[in-house]
């Protein structure tokens, strides 16, 4: 009888959001929130993590990052990586507006456009390092078939940040595709036929209502494809260029922290970029609330 009457005093309409997403507050707090705890206190230390003593340095890292030239090259390079942000959003966006349609085969070519970004990127990375070969490479047999001129791509310092674009787009517009097409669906189709009626073409309706009333999915992507790029790592450490051409932040961080294992000094650039990333995030959501007042 107990269990019956608390069955019925609880609303599991209300409980049941939170059982999906505690899995996900749990990766957070244990990824995330609890390394980063653990990594301040370390940043004031010279810890190797090759022996269990922490010696005290107090703000020793931290002066010395403002003085690593190395550092400062990889932020240089993270920063070139941001034209990957309106890159994937615009080819999420086309794609979402082609397949927007009720066409036999949509379907289907939804499934294909979102299949790499739940393909594993060490194995895609793996493919398109072959893809990138300048000798015997896919892209370069390509180019050479339609007599254009071939590319070192990851291979020339020069290029290597725009293969590793190139691959980071075909990777992750299939979730803008994904976000874009939720938006449209919320698009009422009165709209933009009172459009068409007032006279306005199909270029003027997309651009003045269709674009407009997609702001929400800007803002949710715009937010997380900046936050991907301070964090990238995976496409960057598979796909090396030369010269330090393609090593970012996280990168350096990688190096100093498991390579040469000064974890007090990775913990510390590992702290500094955790304050950009939320210094970017809070600007970037009061900048899209005073849009929406």
């Amino acid at each position: 009888m107990k269990n019956k009457s608390l069955r019925k005093g609880i609303n599991w309409m209300k409980v049941a959001p939170y059982f999906f997403i505690a899995p996900a507050v749990i990766y957070i707090i244990c990824v995330t929130i609890i390394p980063m705890i653990m990594a301040l206190p370390i940043s004031f230390t010279n810890w190797s993590a090759l022996s269990p003593r922490k010696k005290f340095v107090g703000l020793a890292n931290y002066k010395t990052l403002i003085h690593d030239k190395d550092f400062w090259s990889s932020m240089l390079v993270m920063a070139k990586f941001f034209i990957y942000v309106p890159l994937v959003m615009a080819a999420g966006l086309g794609a979402a507006l082609l397949l927007n349609t009720k066409t036999p085969g949509t379907k289907f070519f939804r499934v294909l456009f979102y299949a790499p970004v739940i393909t594993s990127t060490v194995a895609a990375a793996i493919l398109f390092e072959w893809f990138f070969q300048p000798t015997y490479g896919l892209f370069n047999a390509i180019l050479k078939f339609f007599h254009l001129p071939v590319s070192g791509w990851i291979y020339d310092a020069k290029s290597a940040v725009g293969s590793v674009i190139f691959f980071k787009v075909w990777k992750g517009f299939g979730a803008c595709m994904l976000i874009y097409l939720a938006g449209l669906q919320d698009v009422g189709g009165e709209i933009k036929e009172a459009s068409y009626v007032d006279g306005a073409s199909s270029w003027q309706s997309f651009w003045h209502i269709t674009f407009p009333l997609l702001k929400p999915s800007h803002t949710y992507l715009l937010l997380t494809n900046i936050i991907g790029v301070f964090m990238i790592f995976q496409e960057t450490y598979m796909l090396e260029g030369p010269l330090n051409s393609t090593r970012t932040v996280v990168n350096y961080i990688y190096e100093k922290g498991f390579e040469s294992f000064k974890m007090g000094y990775a913990s510390a650039m590992s702290f500094v970029l955790f304050l950009i990333i939320m210094v970017v995030t809070i600007i970037q959501q009061r900048v899209s609330k005073l849009d929406l007042t």
